[in-house]
């Protein structure tokens, strides 16, 4: 379902990982992994706690990915996290990695969707992550939401 979040960073992160990062080649695979995994874990937490229109707004460019915007927040938080857990990572370097991923991977997402010609509501972003609209609007209010709508209210 979020294939393209994660195909959209995979094709440049390897050769920054290692130019920027300092990664060796042997680290570049998980990272990457670990990255992308705790991104589209970030977002399916947001889209099921009932900020689909924060994600929308994020992932289509229709908001800024700035430091005001609390999803790049979560989003980096979780990464840091997921990098110092999985990883084993000291502090430093998580953060250093987040500090380019989370902005760089934001970057990569916009223009894919960009060029994929979808609008930037949600049946453009359904349409790009490749799932029905009416799924993804029902799961966007959590559990409540997703009984809710299972139920007419």
């Amino acid at each position: 379902m979020f294939g393209p979040i994660v195909d959209a960073i995979k094709g440049e992160f390897a050769d920054k990982a290692q130019s920027i990062l300092g990664l060796e080649e042997a680290q570049v695979e998980p990272t990457l992994k670990c990255v992308s995994d705790s991104l589209v874990d970030t977002v399916k937490k947001q889209v099921f706690g009932g900020k689909l229109n924060d994600v929308i707004g994020l992932l289509t460019g229709a908001t800024p990915a700035d430091a005001n915007n609390p999803l790049m927040t979560e989003l980096s938080s979780g990464l840091v996290n997921s990098l110092s857990t999985q990883m084993g990572m000291g502090a430093s370097q998580a953060q250093q990695i987040t500090d380019f991923s989370v902005p760089f991977a934001i970057e990569k997402i916009t223009k894919k969707f960009i060029a994929s010609g979808n609008t930037a509501d949600l049946d453009g972003f359904a349409s790009f992550i490749g799932i029905d609209k009416n799924i993804l609007k029902s799961v966007s209010g959590g559990i409540g939401g997703f009984f809710g709508n299972m139920f007419g209210r």
